[in-house]
C-alpha cells in the first residue's frame, strides 16, 4: 500500500474521497471479493439426509463441514 504526503488536511480529504467509493454497496462487494479470495467458500450438500443414529448424522456433519 503506498504511503501519500499531504500539506494540510484539506488536501488529505480531498484524495481520500477519490480512493473511497462513496456508494457503501461498492465497498461491501470489493471487501467480499477479497475475503472470497483469502477463503474460497466449502461446497455446501444440499437435500435433507436422515440418519438411525446421532453418531452417524455426526459423522456425516464432521465428513461434510471438516
Amino acid at each position: 500500500m503506498p504511503i501519500y504526503k499531504y500539506r494540510s488536511l484539506e488536501e488529505a480529504e480531498k484524495h481520500l474521497e477519490k480512493l473511497l467509493p462513496a456508494d457503501p454497496i461498492t465497498r461491501l462487494r470489493r471487501l467480499e471479493i477479497f475475503l472470497v479470495g483469502l477463503r474460497p467458500p466449502k461446497p455446501v450438500q444440499r437435500g435433507i439426509f436422515k440418519f438411525k443414529t446421532l453418531e452417524a448424522a455426526e459423522e456425516h456433519r464432521r465428513k461434510t463441514y471438516g
